[in-house]
């Protein structure tokens, strides 16, 4: 596909960022900083069931493994809509991934928080509410932004070829320059 009349890869690149952010905010940050928490308050300082009883059958490494897996792929649930979609859901994808941006960093935030006895200042409950509601409101906005503007798509694939080709011509030029 030809860029003209496509994505700029700027914008591939930018979702390709919050994909990072939100993997490590809502994977590893609030994975690792639940382990110190508990490290300081004990498992029942985590107010995640489920995640106290990961912890205590399966261990720390078995809990960050289960979260790593999860946090992949709930975060490549947009993607694979995108793929099978017919409708540009650009900017409704951008929403969903700075929801988990916006979630992890809550919970890392408390997790510290309560790692170092200070006062919570939003309950469990309170941030999970927050978290659905921004889920559920920054992808109806974004949907709407797609639906009024609607951008063409560019291959996430096609944009990872051509940053290689770059790369490689780059590395290419500087090596031939040695010489």
């Amino acid at each position: 596909m030809s860029e003209e009349g496509s994505y700029s890869l700027w914008y591939t690149r930018a979702q390709g960022a919050l994909f990072i952010l939100a993997f490590l905010a809502f994977g590893i940050g609030d994975g690792l900083t639940s382990l110190w928490m508990m490290e300081h308050r004990g498992v029942m300082g985590e107010a995640n069931p489920i995640a106290r009883d990961i912890i205590t059958n399966f261990g720390a490494s078995g809990f960050m493994g289960l979260k790593i897996w999860f946090t992949t792929v709930v975060l490549f649930i947009p993607f694979m809509i995108q793929q099978r979609s017919h409708k540009p859901v650009y900017w409704m994808i951008t929403g969903y991934l700075v929801s988990f941006i916006v979630a992890g960093t809550l919970a890392i935030i408390l997790n510290i928080r309560a790692a170092m006895n200070e006062s919570v200042f939003l309950s469990p409950e309170q941030v999970i509410f927050l978290f659905l509601s921004s889920v559920l409101v920054l992808t109806q906005i974004g949907e709407e932004i797609d639906r009024r503007t609607p951008p063409k798509k560019i291959c996430y694939l096609d944009c990872a070829v051509r940053d290689a080709i770059s790369a490689l011509a780059i590395i290419s030029d500087i090596t031939s320059k040695k010489k």
